[in-house]
């Protein structure tokens, strides 16, 4: 059986007059207390943390703001970035581009290699690109060649003079009473001091039996006290169109040849008496290009009293028809030949007016051609396809010169459209416009093949029009239209007479010896 056993009653530990207890207490209260201090420093550190979290939220929220902003600003500056490189990659291109065509400015155009004159190459030859091919041959007359020489005069011989020897070269005897033989005979032509003549138109009456008074009439072209003759017109007329000779030049030559005192006035007024006359010789000329075979055609700008007007030719191997208007379109056309060349083998270049003008057929004109893929070659001397049509080109045209078939031809058209197919699109400069060009007219390169009578460029028209841009050199430009249609009318008279072998002055004076209507 267990023991009760009453525990002991404790008895509290005494230190220096305390009881553990109370000892114990104070420990428990500075625990306290240093638990509530470390709490109150914690509640302040949560608020502090708080109030701090509040404020780094707002400077957060603001910075979230800005970062947005500042997103938007990146943005723009991407896209303004962008803008500016895609700006600068353009500018680039532009700027290759402008040196590409600065480098190609800077090479030499001229005859050969552009539609500039030749008189443009006087200063600035350039041999190599000439259409034309050595022939091998040097310069001068060829083995073979015939010499001409000055023939003489079969006319009677208007003064004779005869030279023979007064005295003997070997002894001195005098020879005087000799008689001469004839041996050898030499011409010497010259040109006497013109004069004019004046011819004196009189009236006269007679009076009839019956007592009636009759008076004699003088002719039509006698209409004033006095006047100039037809000679006078046709010399002013031949010196101011076809020697180019502007008035007060001309009224000089005149008095300084003729003693004839004529006013620039007068002149004016020759030109204009003339022109009516010439009317019905200057549409004969169009009639008679509408009915020709084989017409060439050009035009040429013309200043007109500050305006720049065109001269437009119509010519045959016979004829020679010069047109004034103020278009070079097909209005101008439209006025000279309405109805078109229907009956025309129609050599142009590759003008849409003239391509577009009703004939029997087109030829373009092969010298132009060429001279563009001259140009081309110099300006794209890597390019070989303008070389290659070229090459066919001139093949074609050198063909025309021998005697060939129609297996010939057709062989070199195959190689034509073969070339033609070829995509150019990334060529540089004109390559592409022109294949496309070409594509475009491929029936019009070679109609000279088929025909004899045709020739492969317009080197005839071009001729026939050369001579405004002579008259403007000297004379500056036409004053009035009207003074460009009267040049037009008689250059195309001129020009007729000498393709047909006459003598111009007198066809000139047969002119003005005309009535005009």
């Amino acid at each position: 059986m267990k023991k009760n056993i009453t525990p002991k009653a404790t008895v509290p530990f005494t230190v220096g007059g305390f009881t553990d207890l109370q000892v114990g207490n104070k420990s428990l209260l500075r625990k306290v207390a240093a638990l509530q201090l470390s709490d109150a420093r914690k509640t302040k550190q949560a608020t502090y943390f708080r109030k701090a979290t509040k404020r780094l939220g707002i400077e957060n929220h603001h910075l979230i703001r800005v970062n947005k902003l500042l997103s938007l600003d990146l943005g723009k500056a991407l896209d303004a970035n962008a803008g500016l490189r895609k700006k600068f990659k353009l500018e680039q291109e532009q700027v290759a581009v402008l040196q590409e065509q600065l480098r190609i400015a800077k090479l030499p155009r001229n005859s050969s290699n552009s539609s500039r004159p030749p008189s443009t190459d006087l200063f600035k030859p350039n041999r190599n690109t000439s259409l034309r091919v050595k022939s091998g041959k040097k310069s001068g007359g060829q083995p073979g060649h015939k010499g001409a020489t000055l023939l003489r005069s079969e006319n009677k011989a208007d003064v004779t003079v005869t030279h023979a020897a007064s005295y003997c070269g070997s002894c001195g005897h005098d020879l005087s009473k000799v008689d001469a033989v004839e041996e050898y005979m030499r011409q010497l032509i010259d040109v006497p001091c013109p004069r004019y003549i004046v011819t004196n138109h009189i009236t006269c009456k007679k009076v009839c039996p019956c007592g009636h008074c009759n008076h004699g009439s003088f002719p039509v072209n006698v209409n004033s006290p006095v006047s100039y003759g037809p000679g006078v017109e046709a010399l002013v007329i031949n010196l101011s169109t076809r020697q180019y000779l502007p008035y007060n030049r001309l009224s000089t030559l005149i008095r300084d040849l003729y003693g004839i005192q004529i006013s620039e006035g007068t002149i004016a007024n020759m030109l204009e008496r003339f022109g009516k006359k010439a009317v019905s010789v200057y549409e004969r000329i169009r009639q008679q290009i509408f009915k020709a075979e084989v017409v060439g055609s050009d035009e040429t700008s013309a200043n007109v009293n500050g305006s720049n007007h065109w001269l437009h030719t119509y010519q045959s191997v016979q004829w020679t028809f010069i047109g004034y208007h103020p278009s070079r379109g097909a209005i101008a056309r439209d006025t000279f030949y309405p109805h078109g060349l229907p009956n025309t083998i129609l050599v142009t270049d590759c003008l849409a007016m003239q391509l577009s003008t009703e004939t029997r057929e087109h030829q373009v004109c092969l010298s132009h051609l060429l001279r563009e893929l001259n140009a081309m070659q110099e300006d794209y001397p890597k390019q070989s396809w303008p070389t290659q049509i070229k090459t066919l080109l001139k093949k074609a045209m050198d063909l025309k010169k021998e005697d060939y078939t129609l297996q010939q031809v057709e062989q070199i058209r195959r190689k034509f459209r073969k070339l033609l197919r070829v995509d150019q699109s990334h060529a540089p400069g004109k390559i592409e416009p022109f294949r496309k060009r070409l594509l475009k007219h491929e029936e019009k390169i070679f109609t000279f093949l088929y025909h004899d009578n045709v020739p492969s460029d317009n080197n005839g028209s071009e001729r026939a029009i050369r001579n405004i841009k002579v008259k403007q050199k000297v004379s500056g430009q036409f004053k009035t239209p009207k003074g460009a249609q009267q040049y037009a009318e008689n250059r195309s008279i001129i020009d007729t007479a000498n393709k047909q072998g006459q003598n111009v002055h007198e066809v000139l004076v047969q002119i003005a010896n005309l009535f005009p209507k």
